[in-house]
């Protein structure tokens, strides 16, 4: 069976978001496709109507190699298996009471990003990371 792109829906102007876009980039191996979509980019989200512009904004998603959507920390936990030797993790982080606590977590820090990591600013399409 052939296997899609990952599609990883997350906040272009947050910096603790693109941090994240960066550490992916970096540790993902040659042969994974990981394709960033910024929610800030209305003609990018446009091509995905399984994506609610307001779900988005609180959290990330990614449509994975199967087209499966999930959100927030399982978005992360879907992942794992496009960064090939992190692909052990996976069981960790779904065990139930880490999960719980992953999802915690996840939405405390989704809801406090600007907070915690500031905000990029951009004029236009200027931004880089």
């Amino acid at each position: 069976m052939a296997r899609g792109p990952y599609f990883i829906f997350y906040d272009g102007h947050c910096r603790i978001c693109a941090r994240s876009r960066q550490t992916l980039q970096r540790i993902a191996p040659a042969s994974a496709d990981l394709r960033f979509v910024d929610i800030r980019h209305p003609a990018s989200l446009a091509r995905f109507p399984m994506i609610n512009p307001a779900a988005v904004e609180r959290q990330m998603f990614v449509l994975d190699s199967v087209g499966h959507l999930s959100g927030g920390y399982d978005a992360l936990v879907s992942l794992i298996p496009a960064l090939g030797a992190a692909r052990w993790l996976a069981a960790i982080l779904d065990w139930p009471p880490l999960r719980d606590l992953g999802r915690r977590a996840y939405q405390w820090i989704a809801r406090n990003r600007y907070r915690l990591g500031g905000s990029l600013s951009c004029n236009g399409d200027a931004c880089r990371l």
